[in-house]
C-alpha cells in the first residue's frame, strides 16, 4: 500500500506535462535558477521525494529515460496504475513472470504484431529509416516536450540534420548519440530561427594560433605538449653553470622549432590539442603557418578521433625524420563567431565511417531553453536508435514454434496430397465495392463466423475464429481485400483498388489458429481511416513489414506468408520486429490491452488471469491522460471507435500523423513490469537517519 500512495503521489506530479496538451513545470534546478519544462526526466529529477520507494521509482524511470530515450512521464503513470490494480486485487504480484511468458508476449507476437507498420523502405538491404516515417517519428516525439510552434522548426532541423549526417542507418545515430554534446552549440540571445545545420565540426575553443591556408591541409591530434623539457618528467637533471642552463633551453627550442617544422613539411596546417601548449609552440606555429587550437575536451578529442580514424601524434616518438602519414584531410579551417563568442570551425574531406560530420547550432532566447531544445533532440536521436532493435522470444516460445512449424508442414504435404488447392480471387483495378471474406471449397461455400465481442471483457475478441468455427477439412479459401490509397480525388475515388492482391494461408491449432482471419493478418492494419470517412495511409512509403511489397500506385497490398506456418515461424524468431511502429495518441495500449484480455482468457490459472486483468487495465490510463485534455473528454469515444474497429475487422480509425517505436513501447511495459516486481519484493523498509558505523568488537572472553 506504501508503494501504491508513494506512486500515485509521483504520477499526480508529472501527469499535468504528458501529452501535446500538457502543461510545463516550472522547476529549480540545484543552482536555484528556475526552469520550465515538460521533460518527465527532468521534473523526476527536480522532485525532492522523501519516502525509500518514490525514489526507487523515480531512479527506475530515469533509467528506462536514459536507455530508449522517451517515457519518463508514462512509466510512472502506468506503474501507479498496476500498483493501484494490484492493491485493489489483493496482491498476485508473485505471478508476474508467469503473465509476462505465458500472456504478454503471445498477445504482443500474435496479436499486436498483426497491426504494426514498419519504419524501413522494403527494397533496401540494409535497413534505414524512410524520410516520411522519420518526418513522422520526429513530430510525434517533439510533440509532447516542446511547443507547438519550437516543434516545428526543431522537427525540420532534426530531419535536415540526420539527412546531411547521412544518420539514418545504426551506425551512423550511434555515433551521433554517443557524441552529440561536441555536435552541437548553443547559442543564447538569439530566436530559434536563427538555428542552422552548418558543415564540419565546431570546436567550442578559439584558435591560439591561426594562418588561413591555401588548399587543402592535414590535421594532426596531439595529447602532449610539443614542448619538452630537457629531461624526462620524473629525472633530476643538474645543471653546473648558467651556461649550461642556458645551452639546454636553446636545444629545447631548436627541438620544438623542428617538431614544428616537421609538421608544415608534412602539409599539417592544422594542430588539435586537448593539453595547453606553451608560448614557445604558438610562436613557432604562427611563423611557419600552422594553426593550434589547444586545450579541447576529452568529448571533441574522441569524436576528430573517430570520424577521421587518426591516432594521437607523438612528436618525439620517432626517430623525428620521417614523413608524417597519419593525418586527417581537412578543407576548410576557420574562426566562427556565434552569439559574442569565437569557436573554431574545421571541415574534413572524408570520414573513417558513414558518417557525414555536421554541427547543428541551436539558437535560443536563454541557456535554459537551449538546454531543454538541445535534450529533446538527443533525446529523439536516442529513440530512432530503438528502432532498430527488435524483442526476441524466449527459448521455450522458439522451440514451441518450430514443433509447430513442423507439425505444419505435415499438414500442408497433406493438404497438398488431397488435392485441396488455395483459389485466389483477384481485386480488380476498375471494381468499387469489395466482397466480404468468403470461404469457399471444392464441396461448397462455408460462410466465415465473425464473433461479435463485448466492448471489454469479451471472449472471442476482433472477430477470432476459434477451433470450433474452422471446418473440420480446411480447405482453400478466397477472400477480396479493399486496399485503399492516397489520392486526391473523392473519398469514393479513394477507395477503389488499383493494383490486384493475393492472400493465401492455412488455418493451425494453438494460439495461432485463433488468430482473425482477415486483411489484418501478419503486420496487418496498414490502412487507416479518418473521421470523414477518407481512407488514407499514414505514411505513402510506409511498409508493413518486411515481406509486404508495393504496388505501382504507391497502394500497400497485403502479402502473407505462403503455407499455414508463417505465424508460428514469426514468433519463433522475435516478438516485435525491427522499424515497427504504430500511430501515436494510444493505440499501441488499447491494441495490447485488447489483446491481453483474449490471451489471458485462455489460460486456467486465477493468478495469471488477475494479473492480466490489472495490466490490462491500466494500460488505459495512457490513453485516457491523452485524451483526457481534449473537450468533452473523448476518451470513451475514441476507445469505442478503436475497439468496434477491432471486432469487425476494419481499419483502426486514426487522426494522428505522428508515429512512434513500438519497441520502445514494449520495453516500457517491460520496465515497468520488473519496477512492480522489485517493489513488491520489498518486505521491510528501516530509516536511518545519519550513515552507519563501524562497530569494532574489542570484547574478549575473558571480560564475559
Amino acid at each position: 500500500s506504501a508503494s501504491s500512495l508513494a506512486a500515485a503521489a509521483v504520477a499526480g506530479a508529472v501527469r499535468g506535462a504528458l501529452g501535446p496538451r500538457g502543461g510545463r513545470a516550472l522547476v529549480l534546478r540545484p543552482d536555484g535558477r528556475p526552469l520550465l519544462t515538460r521533460d518527465g526526466r527532468r521534473l523526476l529529477e527536480a522532485l525532492c521525494l522523501q519516502p525509500p520507494t518514490a525514489r526507487l521509482m523515480a531512479a527506475a524511470a530515469c533509467r528506462h529515460r536514459g536507455a530508449t530515450g522517451d517515457g519518463a512521464k508514462t512509466f510512472v503513470l502506468l506503474l501507479a496504475a498496476v500498483l493501484r490494480g494490484l492493491r485493489a486485487a489483493g496482491g498476485a504480484g508473485r505471478a508476474l513472470p508467469d503473465f509476462e511468458r505465458r500472456v504478454l508476449e503471445p498477445a504482443a507476437a500474435l496479436g499486436l504484431r498483426r497491426h504494426l507498420l514498419s519504419a524501413f523502405p522494403g527494397e533496401e538491404a540494409e535497413p534505414r529509416v524512410d524520410l516520411a516515417a522519420l518526418e513522422a517519428l520526429l513530430d510525434a516525439y517533439l510533440r509532447g516536450r516542446v511547443g507547438p510552434g519550437e516543434r516545428r522548426r526543431l522537427a525540420r532541423l532534426c530531419r535536415e540534420y540526420l539527412g546531411r549526417c547521412a544518420a539514418r542507418r545504426p551506425p551512423a545515430l550511434r555515433l551521433l548519440g554517443r557524441h552529440f554534446e561536441a555536435l552541437h552549440a548553443a547559442v543564447p540571445g538569439l530566436p530559434l530561427d536563427g538555428s542552422a545545420v552548418l558543415p564540419g565540426v565546431v570546436l567550442r575553443r578559439d584558435f591560439a594560433a591561426y594562418s588561413p591556408a591555401s588548399g587543402a591541409a592535414g590535421a594532426v591530434v596531439v595529447t602532449e605538449p610539443l614542448h619538452a623539457g630537457p629531461s624526462a618528467p620524473g629525472v633530476e637533471l643538474v645543471v653546473g653553470s648558467e651556461g649550461q642552463y642556458e645551452a639546454a633551453r636553446r636545444w629545447c627550442e631548436a627541438r620544438t622549432e623542428a617538431a614544428v617544422k616537421r609538421l608544415r613539411s608534412s602539409n599539417v596546417g592544422l594542430l588539435l590539442s586537448s593539453v595547453k601548449q606553451q608560448d614557445v609552440v604558438i610562436y613557432y606555429a604562427k611563423l611557419y603557418g600552422v594553426s593550434v587550437v589547444e586545450c579541447l575536451s576529452a568529448e571533441e578529442v574522441a569524436l576528430v578521433r573517430e570520424i577521421t580514424g587518426v591516432s594521437p601524434y607523438s612528436p618525439f616518438g620517432d626517430n623525428g625524420c620521417s614523413e608524417i602519414t597519419d593525418t586527417a584531410a581537412v578543407t576548410f579551417c576557420r574562426p566562427l563567431l556565434l552569439g559574442s563568442k569565437r569557436y573554431a570551425h574545421i571541415g574534413f574531406a572524408s570520414s573513417a565511417c558513414a558518417f557525414q560530420p555536421h554541427c547543428l547550432v541551436l539558437c535560443g532566447p536563454v541557456d535554459g531553453v537551449n538546454e531543454q531544445h538541445a535534450a529533446a533532440i538527443q533525446g529523439a536521436f536516442t529513440m530512432l536508435q530503438q528502432l532498430f532493435k527488435t524483442v526476441d522470444g524466449r527459448e521455450e516460445c522458439r522451440s514451441k514454434g518450430e514443433s509447430q512449424s513442423d507439425a505444419l508442414d505435415v499438414c500442408s504435404r497433406h493438404s497438398s496430397a488431397t488435392q485441396k488447392q488455395l483459389t485466389v480471387e483477384n481485386i480488380c483495378c476498375n471494381s468499387n465495392q469489395v466482397s466480404e471474406h468468403q470461404l469457399k471449397t471444392h464441396r461448397g461455400e462455408t460462410d466465415t463466423q465473425i464473433v461479435d465481442s463485448a466492448l471489454k471483457g469479451s471472449e472471442n475478441p476482433a472477430g477470432i475464429q476459434t477451433a470450433s468455427q474452422i471446418p473440420s477439412n480446411p480447405a482453400s479459401h478466397s477472400e477480396e481485400l479493399n486496399v485503399p490509397c492516397r489520392g486526391a480525388g473523392s473519398s469514393t475515388d479513394a477507395q477503389k483498388p488499383h493494383a490486384k492482391c493475393e492472400h493465401s494461408g492455412e488455418m493451425h491449432k494453438g494460439y495461432e489458429s485463433d488468430l482473425p482471419v482477415d486483411n489484418q493478418k501478419n503486420y496487418g492494419t496498414a490502412v487507416l481511416t479518418t473521421d470523414n470517412a477518407n481512407t488514407v495511409t499514414v505514411c505513402e512509403r510506409l511498409d508493413v513489414g518486411k515481406d509486404l511489397e508495393k504496388a505501382s500506385c504507391g497502394i500497400i497490398p497485403f502479402k502473407h506468408e505462403e503455407g499455414c506456418v508463417s505465424v508460428a515461424q514469426n514468433y519463433s524468431s522475435s516478438i516485435i520486429e525491427a522499424g515497427s511502429v504504430l500511430p501515436v495518441g494510444g493505440y499501441f495500449e488499447i491494441l495490447l490491452h485488447y489483446y491481453i484480455q483474449y490471451y489471458a482468457k485462455q489460460l486456467q490459472q486465477s493468478a495469471v488471469t488477475v494479473i492480466s486483468s490489472v495490466v490490462a487495465d491500466a494500460l488505459l490510463i495512457i490513453p485516457k491522460s491523452l485524451h483526457g485534455t481534449t473537450e468533452g473528454n473523448s476518451f470513451a469515444k475514441f476507445y469505442l471507435k478503436t475497439t468496434n474497429a477491432l471486432r469487425k475487422n476494419q481499419p483502426l480509425p486514426v487522426n494522428e500523423k505522428g508515429l512512434e517505436s513500438v519497441y520502445c513501447k514494449y520495453q516500457l511495459v517491460i520496465s515497468v513490469l520488473h519496477c512492480v516486481t522489485e517493489l513488491l519484493s520489498i518486505d521491510l523498509i528501516i530509516g536511518v537517519k545519519r550513515p552507519l558505523q563501524k562497530i569494532e568488537d574489542n570484547d574478549s572472553d575473558d571480560d564475559l
